[in-house]
């Protein structure tokens, strides 16, 4: 009877296991999250998507969760924002992906819904799609194959979100509203016809609005590696004293409005003003690097060797890129340390890192980021230098070529389109504006460097649409030391000499940058 017993008790395990099974590892913030899976629908014939329990995933993303039964709803939220998953115990039906699975308040990205996978309900348990999850909370989602790791990087990384501000005008008054967190800090500056609020630990989508009333005439709002930045441009004079202004708040639990009326005849609390460095008696922030000269006291630069560990970026019989730009690295950091200048590698071995991680270096408490790079072509003739900016390439043939730096396949064209979006909004966005203005300076001085120290051929300053620059609130450029593909190039830039001369006109080109202030394009 007992063998029975235990025969009757493995049927049933089996019979449990056969509706999801158990691969792969998932890690949370970089914390393995063994509890929550993934799981896979295997048996019927998904291989694709990656589930994971929800009470442990939740958990590891500082969510909550709960089964809303008579809705047959999956909720989630982190107190600001609610993602709600329609749930299924029909397993063939759940795994079909479907627009409006998901709803998400307030919107991510635009978006109050988004296409997903059922969240699945097994013996009990609830799954839920990882990636739809992470992305309903402005997070990322990843995959790490040597390690057959599932990666999902919370907002708690990148930032708190802030969803869309809000304008309107009353009796002449014009205002602008935006929610943050209850515990969230923010801080302002104004001048001229400039208001700006920041909101560090924050991210947001970027947006450029045309608001053309009585008093103001713009909002854009510039979102990246931890800070939001909010500017108004207005019809008036605004004076850092208070005048023309008035900044509010209402209290509303877990949730507060940050708001600004405008108008000729308000007064409100002082603030810092914008271009300089006056102390005020109200919120100090700091003028942003892109808007002012390149502080004097602290000057930080980041440089990013690419790739590393398993990804070799461009390979040949004469060098491999990973190995060439991890030197040229460690070779730049020692030249600009000895001209007191503070240097931080995203990677200072053989190691790999996601092109969301390298793009986090880049915050605003930072000068200058460099990431360094080696070319490969088909044709074995291709060679020369060149420095790229964020942006639009004007060659729809580089597309391909941002498409392979951004991880390839199907990552890197999801990536790219991602930068592309985000390079189509930087129109009419005063701070990135100004920002790449900057960001094409420095270009501009490594570039002429390079060619002149090594005399390689000058393929100029371009724009293209690489992730790891896309989101930089500083000076940032991609070099492209030459062609590892090129007989002669790329036996040069295996030796240790080459490398060196390359290292000293780089720390030369950042050093012309930052001692003029950022003021080095020639024009």
């Amino acid at each position: 009877m007992a063998r029975i017993f235990l025969a009757l008790i493995l049927l049933l395990t089996l019979a449990c296991a056969s509706a999801q099974q158990r691969h792969n590892y998932l890690a949370v913030d970089g914390d393995l999250v063994d509890a929550a899976g993934p799981y896979y629908f295997i048996e019927h014939g998904d291989s694709a998507n990656a589930f994971a329990r929800a009470a442990p995933l939740a958990e590891a993303m500082g969510l909550k969760v709960e089964y809303l039964a008579d809705q047959r709803v999956l909720r989630f939220t982190d107190g600001f924002r609610t993602a709600r998953f329609r749930a299924t115990s029909d397993v063939a039906a759940g795994l079909v992906k479907a627009p409006g699975v998901v709803s998400v308040d307030p919107p991510v990205e635009g978006e109050s819904t988004l296409a997903s996978p059922m969240a699945i309900l097994v013996d009990g348990v609830s799954y839920v799609p990882i990636a739809p999850l992470a992305r309903a909370f402005e997070g990322e989602s990843g995959w790490v194959g040597d390690r057959r790791l599932v990666t999902v990087d919370t907002a708690t990384r990148f930032g708190y979100a802030i969803p869309r501000p809000r304008t309107g005008i009353t009796d002449g008054v014009s205002r602008v509203a935006v929610d943050i967190p209850a515990s969230a800090g923010y801080q302002v500056a104004a001048d001229g016809s400039t208001l700006l609020l920041v909101f560090p630990g924050a991210r947001s989508e970027d947006v450029s609005l045309t608001i053309d009333d009585a008093n103001l005439t713009t909002l854009s709002v510039g979102n990246g590696n931890g800070t939001v930045s909010l500017a108004v441009r207005t019809r008036h004079e605004l004076d850092p004293a208070g005048r023309g202004f008035r900044v509010g708040e209402v209290d509303k639990g877990d949730v507060r409005t940050v708001y600004v009326d405008f108008a000729p005849g308000l007064v409100g609390a002082a603030v810092m003003a914008l271009a300089t460095g006056d102390a005020p008696a109200a919120p100090v922030v700091e003028a942003p690097v892109a808007l002012t000269t390149v502080p004097e006291q602290r000057q930080v630069v980041v440089i990013d060797a690419g790739h590393g560990g398993h990804d070799p970026g461009a390979s040949s019989r004469y060098a491999t890129e990973k190995w060439v730009v991890l030197s040229v690295a460690l070779k730049l950091k020692a030249l600009l340390e000895r001209e007191g200048i503070e240097v931080i590698l995203t990677r200072g071995d053989d190691t790999f890192l996601t092109l969301q991680q390298r793009s986090l270096f880049s915050s605003s408490d930072r000068n200058v980021f460099v990431s360094i790079h080696a070319n490969a072509a088909h044709s074995a003739s291709a060679h020369g230098i060149e420095t790229f900016v964020f942006g639009e390439p004007l060659e729809p043939g580089m597309i391909e070529r941002a498409i392979r730096e951004n991880g390839g396949g199907a990552e890197g064209e999801a990536l790219t389109a991602e930068a592309r979006r985000v390079a189509t909004d930087l129109a009419g966005d005063i701070l990135r504006e100004a920002q790449l203005n900057f960001s094409r300076s420095l270009a501009e001085s490594v570039q002429r460097h390079l060619v002149s120290a090594t005399g390689a051929a000058d393929r100029g300053v371009r724009s293209n649409l690489f992730y790891v620059i896309r989101n930089a609130r500083i000076p940032a450029i991609l070099v492209e030391l030459g062609f590892v593909s090129n007989p002669e190039e790329g036996r040069k830039l295996a030796t240790e000499a080459y490398q060196q001369t390359l290292a000293r006109a780089l720390a030369d080109g950042v050093l012309e940058f930052l001692r003029n202030g950022g003021i080095t394009a020639q024009r």
